[in-house]
Protein backbone atom coordinates (compact mmCIF):
# COMPACT_ATOMS: atom_id res chain seq x y z
CA UNK A 1 0.00 0.00 0.00
CA UNK A 2 3.15 2.71 0.85
CA UNK A 3 4.45 1.85 -2.96
CA UNK A 4 1.23 2.24 -4.64
CA UNK A 5 0.92 5.42 -2.41
CA UNK A 6 4.46 6.52 -3.35
CA UNK A 7 3.48 5.82 -6.83
CA UNK A 8 0.53 7.65 -7.23
CA UNK A 9 1.60 10.92 -5.10
CA UNK A 10 4.56 10.67 -7.92
CA UNK A 11 2.12 10.50 -11.22
CA UNK A 12 0.04 13.31 -9.63
CA UNK A 13 3.30 15.45 -9.05
CA UNK A 14 4.26 14.94 -12.80
CA UNK A 15 1.15 16.20 -14.07
CA UNK A 16 0.79 18.64 -11.73
CA UNK A 17 3.93 19.76 -13.18
CA UNK A 18 3.14 19.28 -16.73
CA UNK A 19 0.06 21.88 -16.25
CA UNK A 20 2.08 24.27 -14.56
CA UNK A 21 4.68 24.29 -16.88
CA UNK A 22 1.71 24.51 -19.86
CA UNK A 23 0.23 27.75 -17.43
CA UNK A 24 3.36 29.44 -17.40
CA UNK A 25 3.56 28.95 -21.29
CA UNK A 26 0.17 30.18 -21.64
CA UNK A 27 0.74 33.27 -19.44
CA UNK A 28 4.29 34.27 -20.14
CA UNK A 29 4.35 33.78 -24.35
CA UNK A 30 3.09 36.41 -26.49
CA UNK A 31 1.75 34.27 -29.06
CA UNK A 32 1.60 37.45 -31.38
CA UNK A 33 5.74 37.07 -31.21
CA UNK A 34 5.06 34.06 -34.12
CA UNK A 35 2.43 35.82 -36.02
CA UNK A 36 4.49 36.63 -39.01
CA UNK A 37 6.23 32.84 -38.85
CA UNK A 38 2.59 31.76 -38.86
CA UNK A 39 1.41 33.68 -41.68
CA UNK A 40 4.22 32.77 -43.90
CA UNK A 41 3.82 29.05 -42.92
CA UNK A 42 0.42 29.35 -44.27
CA UNK A 43 1.23 31.17 -47.39
CA UNK A 44 3.67 28.66 -47.89
CA UNK A 45 1.43 25.01 -47.50
CA UNK A 46 -1.17 26.96 -49.86
CA UNK A 47 0.03 29.02 -52.15
CA UNK A 48 -1.96 32.22 -51.05
CA UNK A 49 -1.80 34.63 -48.85
CA UNK A 50 -2.77 34.64 -44.52
CA UNK A 51 -2.80 37.73 -42.62
CA UNK A 52 -4.15 38.14 -38.69
CA UNK A 53 -4.81 41.77 -38.39
CA UNK A 54 -5.72 40.78 -34.78
CA UNK A 55 -3.92 39.83 -31.90
CA UNK A 56 -3.75 36.25 -30.89
CA UNK A 57 -4.60 34.90 -27.65
CA UNK A 58 -4.08 31.82 -25.52
CA UNK A 59 -6.55 30.68 -22.77
CA UNK A 60 -5.74 27.70 -20.27
CA UNK A 61 -7.89 24.95 -18.72
CA UNK A 62 -9.70 22.79 -19.26
CA UNK A 63 -9.45 24.01 -23.32
CA UNK A 64 -5.93 25.41 -24.81
CA UNK A 65 -8.27 27.67 -26.45
CA UNK A 66 -6.56 29.76 -29.79
CA UNK A 67 -8.38 33.17 -30.40
CA UNK A 68 -7.63 35.43 -32.91
CA UNK A 69 -9.21 39.11 -34.17
CA UNK A 70 -10.01 39.97 -37.74
CA UNK A 71 -8.22 37.71 -40.11
CA UNK A 72 -8.59 36.63 -44.37
CA UNK A 73 -7.36 34.06 -46.53
CA UNK A 74 -6.54 34.91 -49.86
CA UNK A 75 -7.79 33.85 -53.74
CA UNK A 76 -5.55 31.63 -55.61
CA UNK A 77 -3.95 33.47 -59.10
CA UNK A 78 -6.28 33.87 -61.77
CA UNK A 79 -8.99 34.81 -59.32
CA UNK A 80 -10.33 38.04 -57.78
CA UNK A 81 -7.76 40.00 -55.58
CA UNK A 82 -10.03 40.27 -52.55
CA UNK A 83 -9.63 37.18 -50.28
CA UNK A 84 -11.46 33.80 -50.42
CA UNK A 85 -12.62 34.27 -46.79
CA UNK A 86 -12.24 36.95 -44.21
CA UNK A 87 -13.71 36.77 -40.48
CA UNK A 88 -14.09 39.61 -37.40
CA UNK A 89 -13.04 36.50 -35.14
CA UNK A 90 -12.33 33.42 -34.55
CA UNK A 91 -11.46 30.38 -31.83
CA UNK A 92 -10.35 27.18 -32.11
CA UNK A 93 -9.42 24.95 -29.08
CA UNK A 94 -8.27 21.72 -27.48
CA UNK A 95 -9.02 19.88 -24.29
CA UNK A 96 -5.88 19.33 -22.37
CA UNK A 97 -6.34 15.95 -20.59
CA UNK A 98 -7.37 13.89 -24.07
CA UNK A 99 -4.22 16.04 -25.48
CA UNK A 100 -1.93 14.56 -23.25
CA UNK A 101 -3.25 10.45 -24.26
CA UNK A 102 -2.97 11.72 -28.13
CA UNK A 103 -6.46 12.39 -28.67
CA UNK A 104 -7.48 15.42 -30.20
CA UNK A 105 -11.08 16.81 -28.47
CA UNK A 106 -11.73 19.95 -30.59
CA UNK A 107 -13.48 22.93 -28.36
CA UNK A 108 -16.34 24.39 -30.03
CA UNK A 109 -15.43 26.48 -33.02
CA UNK A 110 -16.45 30.19 -33.31
CA UNK A 111 -16.68 31.83 -36.04
CA UNK A 112 -17.89 35.19 -36.27
CA UNK A 113 -18.50 37.68 -39.00
CA UNK A 114 -17.04 35.52 -41.24
CA UNK A 115 -17.05 36.13 -45.36
CA UNK A 116 -16.79 33.35 -47.81
CA UNK A 117 -16.54 34.30 -51.66
CA UNK A 118 -17.09 31.17 -53.89
CA UNK A 119 -15.91 31.83 -57.07
CA UNK A 120 -16.10 29.10 -60.38
CA UNK A 121 -14.50 30.87 -63.50
CA UNK A 122 -15.83 30.11 -66.86
CA UNK A 123 -13.25 27.23 -67.47
CA UNK A 124 -14.58 25.42 -64.51
CA UNK A 125 -12.09 26.24 -62.02
CA UNK A 126 -13.35 26.98 -58.51
CA UNK A 127 -11.18 28.93 -56.31
CA UNK A 128 -11.40 26.15 -53.89
CA UNK A 129 -9.50 24.26 -55.21
CA UNK A 130 -6.29 22.91 -53.91
CA UNK A 131 -6.88 23.23 -50.28
CA UNK A 132 -7.42 19.81 -48.88
CA UNK A 133 -4.40 17.75 -47.67
CA UNK A 134 -2.53 15.68 -49.84
CA UNK A 135 -1.66 13.07 -47.35
CA UNK A 136 -2.27 9.58 -47.90
CA UNK A 137 -4.79 7.51 -46.23
CA UNK A 138 -2.78 5.71 -42.93
CA UNK A 139 -1.67 2.16 -44.11
CA UNK A 140 -4.22 -0.89 -43.13
CA UNK A 141 -3.50 -1.75 -39.57
CA UNK A 142 -2.76 1.58 -38.00
CA UNK A 143 -5.35 3.68 -36.23
CA UNK A 144 -6.16 6.76 -37.72
CA UNK A 145 -6.24 9.51 -35.32
CA UNK A 146 -9.39 10.22 -33.63
CA UNK A 147 -10.57 13.80 -33.66
CA UNK A 148 -13.79 15.09 -32.00
CA UNK A 149 -15.26 18.60 -32.31
CA UNK A 150 -17.48 20.24 -29.57
CA UNK A 151 -19.49 21.80 -31.93
CA UNK A 152 -19.35 24.63 -34.26
CA UNK A 153 -20.47 28.02 -33.93
CA UNK A 154 -20.76 30.49 -36.73
CA UNK A 155 -22.28 33.93 -36.79
CA UNK A 156 -23.40 36.96 -38.33
CA UNK A 157 -21.97 35.71 -41.73
CA UNK A 158 -22.39 35.73 -45.64
CA UNK A 159 -21.86 32.85 -48.14
CA UNK A 160 -21.24 34.25 -51.69
CA UNK A 161 -21.32 31.79 -55.01
CA UNK A 162 -20.69 33.37 -58.17
CA UNK A 163 -20.52 30.76 -61.13
CA UNK A 164 -19.06 32.42 -64.06
CA UNK A 165 -19.83 29.37 -66.24
CA UNK A 166 -22.70 30.47 -69.31
CA UNK A 167 -25.10 31.68 -68.21
CA UNK A 168 -23.68 32.11 -65.25
CA UNK A 169 -25.40 32.75 -61.33
CA UNK A 170 -25.04 34.30 -58.10
CA UNK A 171 -26.25 33.00 -54.74
CA UNK A 172 -25.94 34.76 -51.70
CA UNK A 173 -26.20 33.92 -48.61
CA UNK A 174 -26.62 36.94 -45.92
CA UNK A 175 -27.17 36.85 -41.83
CA UNK A 176 -25.87 33.45 -42.03
CA UNK A 177 -25.95 31.20 -39.15
CA UNK A 178 -24.99 27.47 -38.55
CA UNK A 179 -24.82 25.72 -34.77
CA UNK A 180 -24.15 22.12 -34.71
CA UNK A 181 -23.82 20.01 -31.50
CA UNK A 182 -20.55 17.27 -30.93
CA UNK A 183 -19.19 16.06 -33.97
CA UNK A 184 -17.27 12.91 -33.61
CA UNK A 185 -16.44 10.22 -36.50
CA UNK A 186 -18.81 7.44 -37.01
CA UNK A 187 -21.54 9.36 -35.09
CA UNK A 188 -24.67 11.25 -35.85
CA UNK A 189 -25.07 14.79 -36.36
CA UNK A 190 -27.55 16.19 -33.59
CA UNK A 191 -29.21 19.38 -32.68
CA UNK A 192 -27.91 20.96 -35.94
CA UNK A 193 -29.35 24.04 -37.59
CA UNK A 194 -28.71 26.54 -40.51
CA UNK A 195 -30.58 30.09 -40.65
CA UNK A 196 -29.91 33.04 -43.36
CA UNK A 197 -31.44 35.03 -45.81
CA UNK A 198 -31.22 33.49 -49.53
CA UNK A 199 -30.40 36.34 -52.59
CA UNK A 200 -30.66 34.93 -55.90
CA UNK A 201 -31.34 36.64 -59.52
CA UNK A 202 -34.87 37.72 -59.26
CA UNK A 203 -35.36 37.28 -55.79
CA UNK A 204 -37.38 40.17 -53.97
CA UNK A 205 -34.54 42.74 -52.91
CA UNK A 206 -34.97 41.70 -49.38
CA UNK A 207 -34.07 38.17 -50.16
CA UNK A 208 -36.00 34.83 -48.71
CA UNK A 209 -35.13 33.97 -44.86
CA UNK A 210 -34.81 30.65 -44.32
CA UNK A 211 -33.99 27.78 -41.46
CA UNK A 212 -33.31 24.58 -40.91
CA UNK A 213 -33.42 22.14 -37.85
CA UNK A 214 -32.09 18.78 -37.98
CA UNK A 215 -32.17 17.13 -34.21
CA UNK A 216 -30.36 14.03 -35.48
CA UNK A 217 -29.03 12.81 -38.59
CA UNK A 218 -26.97 9.60 -39.15
CA UNK A 219 -24.71 9.83 -41.87
CA UNK A 220 -22.24 7.04 -42.76
CA UNK A 221 -18.61 6.94 -42.73
CA UNK A 222 -18.42 6.49 -46.66
CA UNK A 223 -21.11 8.76 -47.16
CA UNK A 224 -23.27 5.85 -48.47
CA UNK A 225 -26.51 6.45 -46.33
CA UNK A 226 -28.40 9.01 -44.21
CA UNK A 227 -30.93 8.89 -41.72
CA UNK A 228 -32.63 12.03 -40.87
CA UNK A 229 -35.18 11.06 -38.28
CA UNK A 230 -36.95 14.41 -38.65
CA UNK A 231 -36.57 17.87 -39.83
CA UNK A 232 -38.15 21.52 -39.79
CA UNK A 233 -37.97 23.90 -42.73
CA UNK A 234 -39.08 27.27 -43.08
CA UNK A 235 -38.63 29.46 -46.46
CA UNK A 236 -39.97 32.28 -46.31
CA UNK A 237 -43.98 31.73 -45.44
CA UNK A 238 -43.23 28.01 -46.27
CA UNK A 239 -43.16 25.84 -43.06
CA UNK A 240 -42.56 21.75 -43.27
CA UNK A 241 -41.64 18.97 -41.20
CA UNK A 242 -40.85 15.58 -42.14
CA UNK A 243 -38.06 12.92 -42.16
CA UNK A 244 -35.88 11.29 -44.98
CA UNK A 245 -33.72 8.27 -45.45
CA UNK A 246 -32.10 6.59 -48.23
CA UNK A 247 -28.59 6.13 -49.87
CA UNK A 248 -26.24 7.44 -52.34
CA UNK A 249 -25.47 4.19 -54.38
CA UNK A 250 -24.50 3.99 -57.92
CA UNK A 251 -28.66 4.93 -58.24
CA UNK A 252 -29.47 7.36 -54.88
CA UNK A 253 -32.64 5.85 -53.64
CA UNK A 254 -34.39 8.03 -50.67
CA UNK A 255 -37.97 7.91 -49.02
CA UNK A 256 -39.68 10.67 -46.56
CA UNK A 257 -42.68 12.31 -45.56
CA UNK A 258 -43.15 15.70 -45.79
CA UNK A 259 -45.96 17.92 -44.03
CA UNK A 260 -46.35 21.53 -44.66
CA UNK A 261 -48.03 24.50 -43.12
CA UNK A 262 -51.27 26.23 -44.58
CA UNK A 263 -48.74 29.19 -46.48
CA UNK A 264 -49.59 31.91 -48.69
CA UNK A 265 -48.48 30.59 -52.62
CA UNK A 266 -48.90 33.86 -53.86
CA UNK A 267 -46.67 35.53 -51.49
CA UNK A 268 -44.12 33.21 -51.79
CA UNK A 269 -43.94 32.76 -55.56
CA UNK A 270 -43.90 36.99 -55.57
CA UNK A 271 -40.55 36.40 -52.88
CA UNK A 272 -38.79 34.05 -55.68
CA UNK A 273 -39.07 36.66 -58.71
CA UNK A 274 -42.55 34.32 -60.49
CA UNK A 275 -45.40 36.28 -61.10
CA UNK A 276 -48.45 34.63 -59.81
CA UNK A 277 -51.40 34.47 -62.60
CA UNK A 278 -53.94 37.07 -62.14
CA UNK A 279 -57.28 35.97 -60.43
CA UNK A 280 -60.85 37.55 -59.90
CA UNK A 281 -60.62 36.74 -56.35
CA UNK A 282 -57.03 38.18 -55.26
CA UNK A 283 -57.54 35.80 -52.04
CA UNK A 284 -57.27 32.67 -54.44
CA UNK A 285 -53.81 30.66 -54.24
CA UNK A 286 -53.30 32.27 -50.82
CA UNK A 287 -54.05 29.26 -48.72
CA UNK A 288 -51.99 25.67 -49.76
CA UNK A 289 -51.41 23.11 -47.65
CA UNK A 290 -49.20 19.62 -48.38
CA UNK A 291 -48.86 16.11 -46.52
CA UNK A 292 -47.42 13.59 -48.35
CA UNK A 293 -45.23 10.26 -48.49
CA UNK A 294 -42.54 10.02 -51.20
CA UNK A 295 -39.93 7.94 -52.12
CA UNK A 296 -36.84 8.45 -54.70
CA UNK A 297 -35.51 6.02 -56.83
CA UNK A 298 -32.77 6.91 -59.44
CA UNK A 299 -35.37 9.30 -61.70
CA UNK A 300 -38.56 7.94 -60.69
CA UNK A 301 -40.63 9.42 -57.96
CA UNK A 302 -43.88 7.90 -56.66
CA UNK A 303 -45.66 10.36 -53.93
CA UNK A 304 -48.32 8.25 -52.76
CA UNK A 305 -50.65 9.46 -50.57
CA UNK A 306 -50.70 13.02 -51.33
CA UNK A 307 -53.24 15.49 -49.61
CA UNK A 308 -53.47 18.71 -50.71
CA UNK A 309 -55.64 21.63 -49.70
CA UNK A 310 -55.84 24.75 -51.77
CA UNK A 311 -57.70 27.62 -50.34
CA UNK A 312 -61.31 26.12 -49.74
CA UNK A 313 -60.67 22.89 -51.40
CA UNK A 314 -59.49 19.02 -50.71
CA UNK A 315 -57.48 16.91 -52.78
CA UNK A 316 -56.30 13.62 -52.41
CA UNK A 317 -54.60 11.21 -54.78
CA UNK A 318 -50.65 10.10 -56.03
CA UNK A 319 -47.88 11.53 -58.55
CA UNK A 320 -46.31 8.38 -60.07
CA UNK A 321 -43.11 9.75 -62.60
CA UNK A 322 -41.03 6.54 -64.55
CA UNK A 323 -37.49 6.87 -65.09
CA UNK A 324 -35.20 6.51 -68.46
CA UNK A 325 -34.57 9.19 -71.07
CA UNK A 326 -38.36 9.95 -71.65
CA UNK A 327 -39.99 9.45 -68.23
CA UNK A 328 -44.01 10.05 -68.10
CA UNK A 329 -45.57 11.56 -65.00
CA UNK A 330 -49.10 10.29 -63.97
CA UNK A 331 -51.88 11.51 -61.62
CA UNK A 332 -54.75 10.69 -59.99
CA UNK A 333 -56.40 13.87 -57.71
CA UNK A 334 -60.16 13.84 -56.29
CA UNK A 335 -61.55 16.76 -54.63
CA UNK A 336 -64.77 18.03 -52.99
CA UNK A 337 -65.38 21.15 -54.20
CA UNK A 338 -64.04 23.95 -56.14
CA UNK A 339 -65.28 27.32 -57.17
CA UNK A 340 -63.91 27.86 -60.90
CA UNK A 341 -65.12 31.42 -60.88
CA UNK A 342 -62.51 33.04 -58.09
CA UNK A 343 -59.49 31.09 -60.55
CA UNK A 344 -60.88 32.42 -63.90
CA UNK A 345 -58.25 35.55 -65.03
CA UNK A 346 -60.01 39.11 -64.77
CA UNK A 347 -61.94 40.68 -67.16
CA UNK A 348 -59.52 43.47 -67.43
CA UNK A 349 -59.01 44.30 -71.40
CA UNK A 350 -55.47 46.07 -70.25
CA UNK A 351 -53.76 43.47 -67.96
CA UNK A 352 -51.66 40.78 -69.38
CA UNK A 353 -53.06 37.62 -70.00
CA UNK A 354 -51.29 34.70 -67.81
CA UNK A 355 -49.17 33.28 -69.81
CA UNK A 356 -48.34 29.05 -69.12
CA UNK A 357 -44.28 28.51 -68.56
CA UNK A 358 -44.00 26.17 -71.67
CA UNK A 359 -40.45 26.57 -71.31
CA UNK A 360 -40.51 24.74 -68.02
CA UNK A 361 -42.97 22.64 -68.69
CA UNK A 362 -41.47 21.53 -72.02
CA UNK A 363 -39.05 18.57 -70.23
CA UNK A 364 -42.33 17.40 -68.65
CA UNK A 365 -44.53 14.77 -69.49
CA UNK A 366 -47.49 13.99 -67.58
CA UNK A 367 -51.34 12.45 -67.69
CA UNK A 368 -54.08 11.86 -65.06
CA UNK A 369 -57.56 12.44 -63.93
CA UNK A 370 -58.75 15.54 -61.69
CA UNK A 371 -61.95 14.67 -60.42
CA UNK A 372 -64.36 16.63 -58.55
CA UNK A 373 -67.54 16.10 -56.50
CA UNK A 374 -68.93 19.80 -57.67
CA UNK A 375 -67.36 22.47 -59.21
CA UNK A 376 -69.26 25.90 -59.55
CA UNK A 377 -68.82 28.24 -62.20
CA UNK A 378 -70.75 31.63 -61.72
CA UNK A 379 -74.35 30.22 -61.59
CA UNK A 380 -73.18 26.41 -63.20
CA UNK A 381 -73.35 24.11 -61.05
CA UNK A 382 -71.76 20.79 -61.79
CA UNK A 383 -71.67 17.07 -60.46
CA UNK A 384 -68.67 14.35 -61.08
CA UNK A 385 -66.92 16.65 -62.62
CA UNK A 386 -64.11 14.64 -64.85
CA UNK A 387 -61.08 16.12 -66.55
CA UNK A 388 -58.32 14.23 -67.89
CA UNK A 389 -55.31 16.29 -68.65
CA UNK A 390 -52.69 15.49 -71.48
CA UNK A 391 -49.35 17.24 -71.65
CA UNK A 392 -46.95 16.52 -74.18
CA UNK A 393 -45.62 17.39 -77.45
CA UNK A 394 -48.50 19.61 -78.72
CA UNK A 395 -49.49 21.02 -75.12
CA UNK A 396 -51.42 20.84 -72.08
CA UNK A 397 -54.96 19.62 -73.51
CA UNK A 398 -58.01 17.59 -72.22
CA UNK A 399 -58.19 15.12 -74.45
CA UNK A 400 -62.15 13.70 -73.35
CA UNK A 401 -63.85 16.15 -70.88
CA UNK A 402 -66.93 15.30 -69.38
CA UNK A 403 -69.05 16.72 -66.79
CA UNK A 404 -73.11 16.43 -65.48
CA UNK A 405 -74.44 19.72 -64.56
CA UNK A 406 -77.74 21.33 -63.49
Amino acid sequence: MRILKWISLGLASLVLLLLLGIAVLVWLVDPNTFKARIEAEVKKATGRDFALAGDIELGFYPWLALRTGPGSFGNPPGFPPEPMAAWQSAQLGAKLFPLLRGELVVDRVRLKGADLRLVRRADGHGNWEGIGSNEPPPPPGQKARHITVDGVEIEDSRLLFVDEVPPGRRVEITALRLVTDEIAPDEPFTDTQIAGVLHMDGFAPAGVPFKLGVPHAALTQDYSNLAIREYDLAFGAFEARGGVSGNFGQQAKFAGTITTNSFDLRALLTAVGIDAPKTTDPAALTRLQVDTTWKLDGDALVVDPLKLTLDDTHLSGSFHRGGGEDPLGEFSLRGDTLNLSRYVPPTDPDSEPFVLPTAMLKALKFRGVFELEQATLDDVVMKGVTVRLLLDEQGLRNPTPSAASR
